[in-house]
């Protein structure tokens, strides 16, 4: 499912306007990975509320990609109710729970 990773690293002057939301939506964007470290707090209210607008779900992520970054494995997770949801959309593979 399209996500877009992490968007509000830049703050809340450098958000995606939301005509170009609008056309990723259309397009078949599924969600925006808002609960991350990095996003700032001005620009990931802006996006909660355009992804609250567009029937985006939110998604977290630790980005974890070993040592070389503060990020802690497992800090910002995706509830189970989006999981729910992503699985239900999804298509291709089956999902593999370890």
């Amino acid at each position: 499912m399209p996500i877009i990773a992490h968007p509000a690293t830049r703050g809340a002057g450098d958000v995606i306007p939301e005509a170009r939301l609008a056309r990723l939506v259309e397009a078949g964007l599924f969600g925006l990975e808002l609960e991350h470290r990095e996003n700032k707090t001005a620009a990931k209210a802006r996006l909660y509320s355009l992804a609250t607008k567009y029937g985006l779900v939110v998604t977290g992520s630790s980005d974890y990609h070993g040592e070389g970054k503060p990020n802690r494995l497992g800090e910002n997770t995706t509830t189970p109710e989006v999981l729910d949801r992503i699985l239900k959309q999804a298509t291709g593979s089956e999902p593999i729970f370890a």
